[in-house]
């Protein structure tokens, strides 16, 4: 997994308790790690290919500016789920392993 990658789910770990009350030092934290994600993602080669489309379509569809994708990431819930997600399928697939 590349190292900008292992970078976000580190700091994504420091997100405990997010969803019940976040403070803003966690919604910036949360608005750093997608637009980090959004650019590291975008630049992975045949790496890319290895992870679930979703996270192929909705990084392309964001990073083109294509309104409907730009939408629904406004909402810092739904940037939270998908860094969530990353997180969770990194960890399942053993590509990031927590130290």
């Amino acid at each position: 997994m590349q190292e900008c990658l292992k970078n976000i789910c580190t700091e994504f770990e420091k997100l405990k308790g997010f969803l019940n009350g976040a403070t803003s030092e966690q919604e910036q934290l949360v608005n750093t790690l997608f637009e980090k994600f959004m650019d590291c993602f975008e630049h992975l080669k045949a790496e890319k290919l290895e992870y679930p489309k979703e996270f192929i379509n909705d990084v392309r569809l964001y990073n083109e500016g294509f309104e409907p994708i730009y939408k629904k990431f406004a909402d810092i819930q739904i940037r939270y789920l998908m860094l969530s997600d990353f997180y969770d399928f990194a960890r399942l697939t053993k590509r990031y392993i927590k130290e």
